[in-house]
């Protein structure tokens, strides 16, 4: 059974139809990229199989067909197997994306092999790999660049949580205790504290972030960070009680995930360590962050 007959013979007939006026096309990329990448391992009933599952998922078959990408499609499914041969070829194919992206987190204190080396392991590691998230609608290059740049800002937020960590006296959160949660130590609740407010203040936006650093570091009013950038002061209030609320929610979420206690208990916690965030706020607030791709100038 040729790979068309594997792919057609999975598909319903109102798909089969939207498909076959392109079936010339779709056979010609195929072989382009057996021709470009002879050494692949990737059977062809695999992609067919692979393609059937997505073009049924699709709302409009015609207008996917229309955008299908088998070239790339291929070379995704392929590095998806987790083929060293594959990831190498995928590299060569984008490197000039992949430079552009790591271009813009040079701030990070991280070297470009260093950040290269995480991002392979995002894209191309583990028992779901980003890269078979990539549905062969599309250019291959526009998705390599969104998810990239994603995942780069998600390794930027934890080095920055990281050094931010850093900065929090071992005691800022000492004594805080659960009653909901007697049997979670004191001591455990202040780690846990102590990295869930550094996340939250990295995962915060660079706008955010300077407005609380104006308010808590720099001790301006409403009205002069609203003149520094030539705002109406009701934007910069709603601003900061965004940030606030923000840096609760997010505190919440990675409290639940380290300590992993009932919500009655995240609600003691964070309730009895409210003060001490606003004390925290102005030591780590005034250490300058590497944002990468994301502009430091407050818009």
């Amino acid at each position: 059974m040729t790979w068309w007959q594997q792919l057609v013979e999975r598909l319903p007939a109102e798909v089969r139809a939207a498909l076959a006026p392109a079936a010339e096309r779709i056979a010609r990329e195929l072989a382009d990229a057996h021709a470009r990448w002879p050494e692949a391992t990737l059977a062809d009933g695999e992609l067919a199989a692979t393609l059937a599952e997505r073009l049924v998922a699709q709302p409009d078959v015609t207008a996917a067909v229309a955008r299908l990408r088998v070239e790339d499609l291929f070379l995704a499914r392929w590095c998806a197997s987790g083929d060293p041969r594959a990831i190498a070829a995928f590299e060569r194919a984008h490197a000039s994306d992949f430079d552009g992206v790591l271009a813009r987190f040079r701030r990070l204190p991280l070297s470009e092999d260093e950040l290269r080396q995480a991002l392979r392991i995002k894209l191309f590691v583990g028992a779901s790999p980003r890269i078979g998230n990539y549905s062969g609608f599309g250019f291959l290059q526009n998705w390599l660049r969104v998810t990239a740049l994603r995942a780069l800002v998600d390794i930027a937020r934890t080095e920055n949580a990281r050094r931010l960590e850093e900065l929090i006296d071992d005691d800022e959160f000492a004594g805080i205790a659960s009653p909901s949660a007697p049997g979670l130590a004191s001591a455990e609740i202040q780690r846990a504290m102590k990295q869930a407010f550094a996340r939250a203040v990295a995962e915060l936006s660079p706008r955010q972030r300077n407005f609380l650093r104006h308010a808590h570091v720099d001790q301006l009013t409403l009205d002069q960070i609203a003149a520094l950038y030539a705002i109406h002061r009701a934007t910069v209030a709603r601003t900061l009680a965004q940030a606030r609320e923000a840096l609760i929610a997010i505190t919440r979420r990675e409290l639940a995930a380290l300590c992993g206690v009932s919500e009655d208990a995240l609600e003691s916690i964070v309730r009895a360590a409210d003060s001490r965030i606003d004390l925290s706020l102005s030591r780590v607030l005034a250490a300058p962050l590497a944002e990468g791709s994301e502009s430091d100038d407050g818009r």
